[in-house]
């Protein structure tokens, strides 16, 4: 078995560690034995710097989410091989647009993640009190975002925002990554992205510019 890089710090490499053998084992079959091996370090190691297998999982989606929200609010998502996925755009626009854009291809990379997809097959249960109890520390990522761009739309009038705004959209955009094995399964994940990004369009355009908008296309 080949372990991390050694020039790699050794939290980093226990990250690493941890995500690999995830996606080849799943959650309840990966043990600090083989994450210790994986990283290079001894397995007193692991304990004093992970505490257990489930904190080092644990730790290891919150990167997995950092990571991945990044490139979606670069608008360049990365695909498994690293590649730019289809459709990304530069980040530029109106608040409104840099946020559907961002919850959309926020979506998109969740779908890519080799790291979730393993944990969605194999153990599903991994992933449900971060849906029915609490928000983890991935979640309140996407949320910490999710204001920035609210405050930024706010600033520029394009987006109309209260202070349930963020939870209701990351509900939404939840909602459809978890979705998104049985979406692509039967091909509606690329036109349930499409509806997700209109039904946000919607949502956020200011209750004003909905009606001049109605009000013009009546005119015509």
């Amino acid at each position: 078995m080949k372990s991390q890089r050694t020039s790699m710090p050794a939290d980093e490499r226990l990250l690493a560690a941890t995500r690999d053998a995830v996606v080849v084992h799943g959650v309840r079959r990966t043990t600090a034995n083989d994450i210790a091996e994986r990283a290079g370090v001894s397995r007193m190691t692991f304990y004093r710097r992970m505490g257990s297998v489930e904190n080092a999982v644990l730790a290891a989606l919150t990167e997995e989410f950092r990571r991945y929200a990044g490139e979606a609010g670069a608008g360049t998502a990365a695909g498994p091989a690293g590649t730019a996925a289809a459709g990304s755009t530069a980040a530029a626009g109106t608040g409104r647009e840099q946020l559907v854009r961002f919850a959309v291809e926020s979506v998109r990379v969740f779908a890519t993640s080799e790291l979730i997809a393993s944990i969605a097959e194999r153990d599903p249960e991994f992933l449900i009190p971060y849906v029915t109890d609490r928000f983890g520390a991935s979640q309140q990522l996407i949320l910490e975002r999710l204001h920035a761009l609210l405050g930024a739309g706010a600033g520029d009038g394009s987006i109309e925002v209260s202070d349930g705004t963020a939870t209701a959209l990351l509900l939404a955009v939840q909602g459809v990554a978890l979705s998104c094995r049985v979406l692509r399964k039967t091909g509606a994940f690329e036109g349930a992205l499409a509806e997700l990004g209109k039904m946000l369009e919607r949502y956020l355009t200011p209750s004003d510019a909905m009606a001049d908008g109605a009000a013009r296309a009546r005119g015509n």
